[in-house]
């Protein structure tokens, strides 16, 4: 995959839980089916969309985006990125994949397949670097030994 302009600015909006931009990106008729863990929904219109989208992080701590990738399927976009969230010391990995309909550069149709939060349990996945910095489980998990984030240990 690549990176399309659309997928990038979408997973940059639900990382930055930023609804405004969210508003901007939607068509006014947008529709959203989602296939959650917990099961399928469906969100019609604008603020639907953006409500439910802004339902999915808000209550975490960090969410940082660890990598995004998009690439044009004939009238279609497909949009899929992995997210690092974090809520006190405990961490997850999260990634979603869309395949979009776009009219006139804005998301009108939005078809997410979402893996649910899967709890890091493993130092190795926890340390993967992402595009802007240590994954935040990193940040996490200094901060709760009490050091900043990015300080060695010391012997």
């Amino acid at each position: 995959m690549e990176n399309h302009p659309v997928a990038t600015a979408l997973a940059a909006i639900v990382a930055g839980r930023d609804p405004q931009r969210l508003v901007s990106a939607l068509t006014e008729t947008a529709r959203l089916r989602a296939l959650l863990p917990g099961g399928p929904v469906e969100s019609h219109g604008r603020a639907e969309v953006v409500a439910r989208f802004s339902g999915w992080f808000a209550d975490f701590d960090t969410v940082q985006l660890v990598e995004s990738a998009g690439e044009s399927v004939a009238d279609r976009v497909l949009i899929h990125y992995r997210l690092h969230v974090t809520r006190a010391a405990t961490r997850w990995v999260c990634t979603q994949t869309a395949v979009c309909k776009l009219v006139d550069e804005r998301l009108a149709v939005i078809d997410l397949l979402c893996s649910g939060l899967r709890e890091v349990s493993d130092e190795r996945d926890c340390e993967r670097i992402s595009v802007t910095g240590p994954a935040p489980c990193a940040r996490a998990r200094e901060r709760a030994v009490g050091r900043a984030p990015g300080e060695a240990d010391r012997a």
